[in-house]
């Protein structure tokens, strides 16, 4: 019997912009996180999402760059390593979100000034991790391009998705029409109890949810209800470990998708998300920390990510101390070279990497 494959590429472009304004402001050391961009694949139609990292760096004339740029620009390369080997400004871009399989969606970024200068990103898109490899820009070249302490970043970006004619998981896809209402009445039932047939304790507060939408969010609260467990014949669930104000987020989560006063509970969801494995929930609270990453913050976040098995976060993170373990607290160094010697083995080898 003969079978027979068709592949076929679909392509779509378009372009960010991302204004950085008093740039002689900004502190060595210091990361921006660009806002969420978002596109939708050329075949699916479904969303695509991605943000861009800057961070300014201090000196790095003593190592050489493993992840250099594509450049289009002979005279400002030779090769590859940049003519002024101090660089000032490192440009990464993490996918955000996707529902994309990641063997089927590919993503090429250019990064272009006006004197023409471009250079170039690409890779697959999977949701929390960085697409291609880091942009490391020399303090010379990125001087040139700041006019009026303003830097403009132009990224012109090609998404690539692959399409395999007769895959009926495509075709289904296609198909599929979003309804706009969809997250309202779902926040409906949230905020208004309607129809609701499980109490959710803690303490003196009660939530009041639905159990089939539970079950269908998170696998923990499925196994609770499927199986002949007292929350299942009471219809009720105690919670002791997590908080009321950051229960009635994770509940938010899991009706609308969306989450209130991620700054101050980011912290407490990842660990109520480990907990109910809310791997999206999870996600966007390991790029809210990662992309608040600081030398006071940093070993507390790495001890957080290791523990709940944030493993993206963790990975940022211990690049982040990598780079600026001299400025670190002495005492949370030490904390992590004594209780977590695992840990501690993986940011040295990070930083043997980057001599």
């Amino acid at each position: 019997m003969e079978q027979t494959c068709t592949t076929t590429m679909k392509t779509t472009y378009f372009s960010h912009v991302w204004i950085v304004q008093n740039y002689s402001s900004i502190a060595p050391n210091m990361s921006l996180r660009s806002m969420e961009f978002t596109s939708v694949s050329p075949q699916t139609r479904e969303p695509v999402s991605w943000y861009y990292m800057l961070e300014i760096n201090k000196d790095f004339s003593k190592k050489k760059t493993r992840n250099r740029p594509i450049c289009f620009s002979e005279d400002s390369y030779y090769n590859g390593y940049p003519n002024n080997s101090n660089h000032e400004l490192a440009i990464e871009a993490f996918t955000s979100s996707t529902y994309i399989s990641r063997s089927r969606l590919h993503a090429n970024i250019a990064l272009q000034f006006q004197s023409g200068t471009k250079y170039s990103i690409s890779g697959i898109l999977e949701a929390d991790t960085e697409i291609g490899e880091c942009i490391q820009l020399d303090r010379y070249t990125v001087q040139n391009w700041v006019k009026n302490d303003t830097l403009t970043l132009t990224f012109h970006c090609t998404l690539y998705e692959e399409i395999l004619k007769g895959d009926p998981r495509q075709q289904a896809q296609a198909q599929q029409i979003p309804d706009s209402l969809l997250v309202s009445h779902l926040d409906e039932l949230f905020t208004k109890n309607k129809f609701s047939d499980v109490t959710m304790i803690i303490g003196k507060k009660q939530f009041h949810a639905h159990k089939a939408i539970l079950a269908v969010r998170s696998p923990v609260f499925a196994a609770m209800f499927e199986h002949d467990m007292q929350e299942s014949k009471e219809n009720t669930v105690k919670i002791a470990d997590i908080r009321a104000e950051v229960f009635q987020e994770v509940l938010r989560f899991i009706y609308t998708g969306k989450v209130q006063d991620m700054d101050q509970l980011a912290r407490a969801l990842l660990i109520a998300a480990d907990k109910y494995s809310l791997d999206t929930l999870k996600s966007k609270c390991s790029e809210h920390l990662g992309s608040r990453l600081s030398v006071a913050t940093a070993t507390a976040t790495l001890e957080l990510a290791d523990k709940y098995n944030a493993g993206a976060l963790k990975q940022q993170a211990i690049k982040f101390i990598s780079k600026h373990v001299k400025q670190l607290n002495p005492a949370d160094w030490k904390e992590v070279l004594t209780n977590n010697f695992d840990v501690a083995a993986e940011i040295i080898a990070q930083m043997v990497k980057e001599k």
